[in-house]
């Protein structure tokens, strides 16, 4: 038989998968598992009884291909009004999932040997499909203090062949919030440069200490700046695949002819959970916001006890990065000795572009926090 595609080789197996995949040979009973990026709490019962009403009425079949006219109106609203932006229906695009979006959003902009910016430490999968489509990815380290980019270091990185520029805050794997003058800097250049930001916002609603800010809000039009979200983490709906991007309509419907050739249409079921989500679930929200605050609350304490360990304080998401190169600079050997030993599994940095850092999910129970910690008290 002939070889796969060589962009199949472009890709390689996470290293956040591959201590999952060592945790199960390994076969222990009592691991804790903190290395999971999803809400630990279950979907809404609305929103299942919204699903379970659309599927007894039948509504079981392909929607149009943009996704439900009252679903893209209702996000167009909402964006509208929080970011203070200009977007109708017709710029909305349901996906399945924001993953989805990432890439359809990608094999639309980027032409081979296109520059796209990728800031450290990065959600994985964003520099795969920048590689799959053909691009460059150019990346920005961010300041040891901060775990943000210095915005003179993101001037730096731009060139004539700057095609687009991935923003996600709070960010993935570090729970970071980029200020203003952080967003300011890239939608200027944006601007000035002509290039696109692809804004992840996945994580906006689990801020904690200060309010959120997107970086749409500064490109009032959308001239040069496409937002990609997900209901998967905003309302514990991980499994139902639901998500959209949001930009000018004309972009969309470009996006649109490669969007069409993925998929038909998001799952029309969850397309009727994802209204109800938007109307009626803003207190499941905040209830989930609260118990991540306490919980973020408890892993800062319990880390800070911890010798050789530097912390940047996550102010979104439900992570926490932390620093461990001064007990070992390989991330990988690290999660593993940790997982052998205090049968936790926690992500390793270089998954995610930094060597000598790990993930932490804090989406899990206290009790499996309070668990996991004393665990790794007694092996440190």
């Amino acid at each position: 038989m002939k070889n796969l595609a060589k962009r199949e080789s472009m890709v390689e197996r996470p290293a956040y998968r591959a201590i999952r995949d060592y945790a199960a040979k390994l076969g222990y009973k009592d691991i804790i598992y903190l290395n999971i990026g999803e809400p630990d709490f279950p979907t809404p019962p609305n929103i299942i009884e919204a699903a379970k009403k659309a599927m007894d009425e039948g509504f079981t079949h392909y929607t149009e291909e943009r996704g439900l006219r009252e679903l893209r109106e209702a996000l167009a609203s909402r964006i509208s009004s929080e970011r203070g932006v200009e977007v109708d229906a017709d710029g909305i695009l349901v996906t399945n999932g924001s993953a989805e979006g990432i890439f359809v959003i990608l094999m639309s902009l980027v032409d081979p040997d296109d520059e796209v910016i990728i800031i450290k430490p990065y959600y994985p999968p964003y520099l795969y499909c920048v590689r799959i489509v053909s691009g460059k990815p150019v990346f920005i380290p961010p300041e040891v203090e901060t775990l943000t980019p210095n915005p003179e270091s993101i001037k730096a990185t731009v060139t004539d062949k700057t095609k687009a520029i991935i923003v996600n805050s709070p960010c993935n794997p570090t729970g970071v919030v980029y200020n203003e003058e952080i967003l300011k800097t890239i939608n200027d250049l944006a601007a000035d440069h002509g290039f696109y930001v692809i804004s992840d916002e996945v994580y906006d609603k689990f801020v904690y200490d200060e309010e959120y800010h997107s970086i749409a809000s500064y490109d009032k039009t959308l001239e040069h700046t496409i937002i990609v979200n997900s209901f998967s983490k905003t309302y514990a709906m991980t499994g139902w695949r639901i998500g959209y991007l949001a930009c000018r309509s004309d972009i969309a419907s470009r996006i649109l002819k490669v969007k069409g050739t993925v998929n038909v249409c998001a799952s029309s079921i969850s397309q009727k959970a994802a209204i109800e989500a938007l109307r009626n679930s803003s207190g499941h929200v905040k209830m989930m916001l609260a118990e991540y605050a306490k919980r973020r609350e408890f892993i800062l304490e319990a880390l800070s006890k911890l010798p050789k360990i530097r912390l940047v304080t996550p102010k979104g998401a439900f992570y926490i990065f932390p620093d461990i190169s001064q007990i070992e600079k390989d991330s990988l050997k690290f999660t593993m000795w940790l997982l052998e030993k205090a049968h936790v599994v926690v992500s390793p940095g270089v998954a995610f572009g930094m060597n000598g850092y790990i993930r932490i999910s804090y989406a899990s129970s206290m009790e499996n926090l309070k668990n996991a910690m004393d665990r790794i008290a007694s092996v440190l």
